[in-house]
């Protein structure tokens, strides 16, 4: 499967070597923007989508088809323009067209699926078995992307377009009278001292330089923009007052630029980072939109508003919620400040999923340490332990998880949770088990005589998760559940 994944990177490296590289990111750009703007269309009019066609069950998979084919575009598109900033030669190349871009995105689509058969294969989802054929190509086992992957992703485009149909009122709020607040009274010291170490750039400053970069499109007029990086430096210093120093710090922050070779990460960087099935990839145009042909003031900068938009939020984003991993991190002070909110935040989901069980009629006491109850340090603790009058007895194991984007991060997610010598889900079984077996051990906490007949348990998750979809488990798959679904 590897060696796959080179050969197609050699022939679509081959062929962005006779492109023009400003013609090809213009192009590519064109329709990331396009993409975007479908599916934000899509989302302002979940509402009249319901109501208009036919059964829910009918809108549903129309939904999924759709946004499957926007995902699969968008990612092949972003990993083309990351390639293509790289090994596309400055002039002298061809004009890209479209039946080349078409043939691009397919290969890059392509190196994506493979890829994803891969990481199936070693994380033991995927039967190894593969048949070659005669013309080149291969048959793989499709039932864990058929059983699992498939229904996964339709459940979370169901739940987005659902959630985006729910909102259809906020579109029609009066923002007229809202005055934007100061980064200060968004975020906290902790956050803005984490951002600055991270990117060596004040996040009042981050921010002042991406609206200054908008007002470069509306000057042009255009969503997708080819400037220099004169120009960037010229506007950030006359309209914002940025010291050289930190104008080369914003682009350096925000900017992927050329370098000879796509397939080598520059100093600092690993594969991982240019790796395009890995998620949250330091080298993503997600999170670098700017695209650059080189650091002097000659040198041509192209970006997509919608792109540049996008990419920001969700960088915030990912900060606020503790969904980057450590390997993104470069500095100690981000890595510990994203440990943290991981912590609070799991503990937060903690106190919720015992306020919703409390709503519903149940007593709950949160955290509670296996050696309060008589059993070793080694089972850790009880997330949330509930239990009603009646004596019925609920064991949760709450699991604040980041939704996996990638068929590689449902692989990893699927391969914590298969209930595996020492994998996530066993441990929650063991401690469900020593309780079985140990009933008179709450006792105590309930004030109730325990009847090892009348414990359940659950395991409760933030996001739709794709090991409710595995067969095999050593629980039931609706034991697996979200915190609405959880106590009724």
């Amino acid at each position: 499967m590897n060696n796959v994944v080179v050969k197609i990177w050699i022939k679509l490296r081959d062929q962005l070597k006779q492109l023009d590289r400003a013609s090809v990111l213009q192009v590519l750009f064109f329709a990331h923007e396009g993409n975007i703007h479908d599916r934000n269309r899509w989302r302002r009019t979940a509402k009249a989508v319901q109501s208009l066609y036919g059964s829910i069950d009918d809108v549903d998979t129309t939904v999924h088809k759709h946004e499957g084919m926007r995902s699969i575009t968008d990612l092949a598109i972003r990993t083309l323009l990351e390639m293509a900033v790289c090994e596309c030669p400055d002039s002298g190349g061809d004009l890209l067209s479209q039946e080349q871009m078409d043939e691009l995105i397919a290969k890059a689509a392509l190196i994506q699926e493979v890829a994803a058969h891969s990481d199936g294969i070693r994380n033991k989802l995927i039967d190894p078995q593969i048949v070659l054929h005669d013309n080149g190509t291969y048959s793989i086992d499709h039932e864990f992307i058929n059983s699992v992957i498939g229904p996964f992703i339709k459940a979370h485009v169901t739940d987005d377009f659902r959630e985006s149909a729910s909102k259809y009122s906020d579109l029609y709020r009066n923002r007229t009278s809202e005055t934007p607040k100061p980064v200060e009274e968004v975020y906290s010291e902790d956050f803005l001292n984490a951002f600055e170490n991270e990117f060596g750039i004040a996040l009042q400053d981050a921010v002042a330089g991406i609206e200054e970069i908008f007002e470069i499109a509306v000057d042009y007029d255009q969503i997708v923009v080819t400037t220099t990086i004169g120009e960037i430096k010229s506007r950030l210093s006359s309209k914002r007052e940025f010291s050289d120093n930190l104008t080369n710090v914003f682009i350096s922050a925000f900017s992927i630029t050329h370098r000879p070779k796509w397939d080598a990460p520059p100093s600092g960087m690993c594969n991982r980072d240019i790796e395009p099935w890995r998620y949250s990839r330091r080298l993503s145009v997600v999170f670098k939109p700017l695209l650059t042909f080189g650091k002097q003031d000659k040198d041509v900068v192209v970006f997509g508003v919608g792109t540049l938009q996008l990419g920001f939020r969700f960088l915030l984003s990912c900060i606020e919620n503790g969904h980057l991993p450590q390997e993104f991190c470069s500095s100690e002070v981000m890595k510990q400040f994203l440990g943290g909110i991981t912590d609070k935040k799991g503990h937060e989901f903690t106190i919720a999923v015992a306020e919703h069980l409390s709503s519903h009629g149940w007593r709950t006491k949160i955290e509670v340490p296996m050696t309060q109850i008589g059993a070793s340090s080694e089972l850790g603790d009880v997330d949330v332990l509930a239990w009603k009058p009646d004596g019925e007895i609920l064991v949760v194991e709450c699991k604040r998880l980041r939704l996996a984007r990638t068929v590689a991060e449902i692989s990893e997610i699927c391969r914590r949770f298969r209930g595996e010598a020492k994998d996530e889900l066993s441990k929650h079984l063991r401690r469900t088990n020593w309780i079985v077996i140990n009933p008179t051990s709450l006792n105590t906490i309930t004030g109730l005589t325990v009847n090892p007949d009348r414990i359940d348990h659950r395991l409760v998750t933030n996001v739709q998760v794709p090991m409710r979809y595995l067969t095999m488990l050593p629980i039931p798959n609706d034991k697996i559940c979200l915190l609405d679904d959880l106590g009724n």
